[in-house]
């Protein structure tokens, strides 16, 4: 999904900062708001992060009156014709009859008077007036105590802003903290902590974003940020439509890729799948078909989110093309889903000239040109929705009920699908009462859609503890669509076990299946963020797990139907290992573009064989760039004319760096410790720094740190995580090949988890041992530990793990040249539900990571 940096010749910013206060105004002075507006202009105003003129960039300070301060504005409103930026940074008010109303306080203002304050809602009037009348797109920033009350209060009435939505092409209010909340200016720092943080963001970069920084990229590292502090703030987005997609600062951490063949990678994009039945759409049906009948061109459905743009689109391409009994168009129809760029849709007409390109968009595209046909899509009828509410969950009856539901819900099919699938477990009197309850609990989340914020909430917090784990992990993956297998390795879960949760999401309308791969709807995958550290370690687990299922299908052949469905996914990962600097991206978009060889599209290999190229040529990698290089002549021939550059030196660079901050990390934990710092969080950080050094490939660091937080552990007598810390050490002893030492370590965890009671941890624990003796030919012993392991499986009644232990006993009997024995014990394992599919499980997965806070839960 395109992102475009906003026009600075053509935009305008608007930056207030009250930083004195009457003598009488009873309100204390902001030093660091001074300092917060030059530093802010010299971002904005910066060329290496958006380069808008200083004239096109206007500064107020604390002597500007309201009338000021609404003429400034609405004078950048009638000189821009892109985006219109407006910042405050000052003490927030909140009326003293009207608690949710938030003034902005100006130089003689105080808490008593609020005529001598600037009314937020002007500028919010001022905002959806640009939007209405000349179609810019605006940014508010507001840096003040209170501000959250400008996202609680919504740019406009809801029942207004539903018959506006169409028009409305991007708005975003980013606020420093909730409704309730105070905003901090620390003491000790040149900044406010909400300013300070931002423009700190935007000179450092994301490196797993792309190329420029939007509103919601930037929202949601803020939060994280700034929630974990000592005075934590929690940043609040409000958006309509595409606003949280509005990008004011290039991104300085982004790494080029490759050039990419949009023609041929919408058509490889999987399309959203047609909903079973479509309610209440026959007429919108009918019409759109009457338009597409005109012939080739551009035929756009516009609607606000989750109104149920892409299932109408995805029937419509199904009419067209000649399925649903109806007879197909003379032409090609191209579909393209959630358009945020009018740019996407150019590319789309220019390669396909002769088609009828279909479009969904939060947005009209009204600077698509002339000729264009526009469908505009509202929500459900009242009795629609109420029939698919009963069509979905199976009631009879409760027509009172589902009526009502469907109101607080807009009618919206989105917000309607998880609601339906919680019905057919909850009554309807206490699925209303939960909805009237849930008073916004994650108003943090990247929209301020109300209607499909409660159906998620309600949704959600009906999810058990295992369930939320695999949502939030598979929202790491970078690509439109997963199986189970994918999904258990940014899990970390055993496959089958992974796949009943995945299930289990399906069922309750979080996720979208179409045959044996799943997908998230992109409101729900923008709900779903987590941290950017847990996202990155999820992905690595991932990227490790498809390199190595395309080895095995290059090795052993079976298994090829699945790399062709996966291409999709499989360059999706390959990107996000490169914007993740993941220490083998090369060798994995290497291995990629040999599976593409291998499929005959050429075009393809060869644009992931030049990508990874470029990115270890960046990285002065001599080794990775010697691997792309000779996948490049595989491919017929080495660079391409232009492309330059011979193999760079052996890489000390990269990794000698990270290995270098760790040490100094750990050395300050030591430091720590010697000033009797409490141990168990020393050994906590310790294992972090563990963790970092296994995904930068620093096996022996890894082995030191997790050593050193075992004496931590062991010097504050917590058994419970001197095991969890055991197991990490095994894990690790195992990936390098030392079975003998990893058997002695998951030996001792299992005993100290089985005294704690942790039965079904101790099972893992000697399914490791067994399987690291093993691998030693110590098959006594090794079957000692598998039945062990086997029984309290048996005890938990976990058909996944049994499966796995069943199957790690007939290795180890058929090694002991019990034949028929091992063919019994496979027979058992191929016998039980949701067979695991024969992957190595969890004695590798599941303690790979030992971190508490990454933990999958038991």
């Amino acid at each position: 999904m395109t992102v475009r940096l906003s026009a600075r010749a053509s935009s305008r910013a608007v930056l207030i900062g009250v930083d004195s206060y009457a003598a009488d105004a009873g309100l204390a002075p902001l030093p660091a708001v001074r300092r917060n507006v030059a530093a802010l202009r010299d971002v904005l105003c910066d060329e290496a992060s958006w380069g808008l003129s200083p004239a096109s960039c206007r500064v107020l300070g604390p002597e500007a009156g309201s009338g000021e301060v609404m003429r400034a504005i609405d004078e950048a409103v009638r000189e821009a014709t892109d985006t219109l930026f407006v910042y405050y940074a000052g003490h927030g008010l909140l009326h003293p009859n009207r608690p949710t109303e938030l003034h902005l306080a100006l130089h003689d203002s105080n808490d008593q008077q609020m005529w001598r304050a600037l009314p937020h809602a002007y500028i919010r009037d001022e905002v959806r007036a640009a939007h209405r009348q000349r179609h810019l797109k605006c940014a508010v920033v507001l840096d003040c105590c209170f501000s959250g009350a400008a996202v609680e209060g919504g740019m406009s009435a809801r029942d207004a802003l539903l018959k506006q939505a169409a028009d409305i092409d991007g708005v975003c209010v980013l606020t420093s903290s909730a409704a309730t909340e105070l905003a901090y200016s620390p003491p000790d720092e040149e900044l406010t902590a909400f300013t300070g943080a931002l423009v700190g963001l935007v000179r450092a970069g994301v490196p797993e974003a792309g190329p420029v920084l939007d509103f919601g990229t930037l929202h949601g590292r803020l939060y994280h940020h700034l929630s974990t502090r000592e005075h934590p703030q929690h940043p609040q987005l409000g958006v309509h439509n595409s606003g949280e997609r509005i990008a004011v600062f290039r991104n300085p951490a982004y790494v080029a890729d490759a050039p990419r063949d949009h023609a041929r990678e919408t058509a490889a994009t999987p399309q959203p799948p047609p909903a079973e039945r479509l309610f209440g759409r026959d007429r919108d049906l009918d019409d759109l078909a009457a338009r597409a009948a005109a012939g080739p061109g551009l035929l756009v459905i516009h609607g606000p989110p989750g109104v149920g743009k892409s299932a109408l689109a995805a029937e419509l391409h199904q009419r067209l093309t000649g399925r649903r009994g109806h007879r197909a168009v003379g032409f090609p129809v191209v579909l393209l889903d959630d358009v945020t760029d009018v740019a996407e849709v150019s590319r789309a007409r220019a390669a396909a000239e002769d088609a009828l390109v279909v479009a969904t968009s939060r947005a009209s595209l009204t600077e698509a040109g002339a000729g264009v046909r526009r469908h505009a899509l509202a929500p459900l009828a009242l009795p629609d929705a109420v029939e698919m509410l009963r069509h979905l969950s199976g009631l009879t009856g409760y027509d009172d009920e589902l009526a009502e539901i469907a109101r607080l819900l807009s009618c919206f099919p989105l917000a309607l699908h998880p609601i339906a699938a919680r019905l057919r477990r909850t009554p309807p009197d206490l699925m209303l009462d939960a909805m009237r309850e849930s008073d916004r609990p994650l108003q943090h989340l990247r929209s301020d859609d109300d209607r499909v914020r409660t159906a998620f909430t309600v949704s959600y917090e009906a999810l058990d503890e295992r369930q939320r784990h695999v949502l939030h992990a598979c929202v790491s993956h970078p690509g439109a669509d997963f199986d189970r297998h994918s999904a258990a390795a940014l899990s970390r879960m055993p496959p089958g076990i992974c796949g009943l949760m995945l299930e289990e999401l399906v069922d309750a309308g979080l996720l979208q299946r179409s045959e044996d791969r799943y997908a998230f709807h992109d409101l729900y995958r923008s709900y779903s963020h987590t941290s950017a550290k847990e996202a990155a370690l999820c992905r690595t687990w991932l990227y490790l797990h498809l390199r190595r299922r395309l080895r095995a299908v290059r090795d052993h052949g079976p298994g090829r139907d699945w790399r062709v469905a996966a291409f999709p996914e499989l360059r999706a990962a390959a990107r996000a290992a490169r914007a993740d600097r993941w220490n083998l991206a090369t060798e994995l978009s290497c291995e990629v573009a040999d599976a593409l060889r291998e499929e005959r599209r050429l075009d393809e290999a060869r644009e992931e064989a030049e990508a990874a190229y470029r990115y270890a040529t960046a990285r002065t990698d001599g080794r990775a760039i010697a691997r792309a290089r000779g996948c490049l002549a595989l491919l017929g021939g080495g660079l391409r004319p232009g492309d330059g550059g011979a193999p760079g030196r052996e890489p000390a660079g990269t990794r000698q760096e990270v290995a270098a901050e760790l040490r100094r990390a750990a050395q300050a934990a030591r430091r720590a410790a010697d000033g009797r710092a409490d141990p168990v969080d020393v050994g906590h950080e310790l294992m972090d720094l563990a963790e970092r050094a296994l995904v930068a490939d620093l096996i022996e660091d890894a082995m030191r740190f997790q050593t050193e937080a075992h004496a931590r552990f062991e010097e504050a007598g917590d058994d419970k995580l001197l095991a969890e810390c055991l197991v990490g050490q095994a894990a690790l002893h195992t990936f390098a090949g030392q079975y003998g030492a990893a058997a002695r370590l998951a030996d001792r965890a299992a005993g100290l988890l089985a005294a704690h009671g942790d039965d079904e941890g101790a099972a893992h624990a000697h399914a490791s041992v067994a399987e690291a003796l093993r691998k030693t030919d110590d098959l006594a012993q090794a079957r000692e530990h598998a039945y062990r392991a086997l029984t309290l499986f048996q005890t938990a009644g976990d058909p996944a793990s049994l499966a796995y232990v069943y199957r790690l006993a007939a290795k180890v009997e058929w090694a002991r040249q019990n034949h028929p024995l091992a063919r019994q014990l496979l027979d058992k394992a191929r016998a039980l539900p949701r067979d695991t599919g024969g992957e190595e499980g969890p004695s590798t997965q599941a303690i790979a990571h030992p971190s508490k806070a990454l933990r999958v839960p038991q």
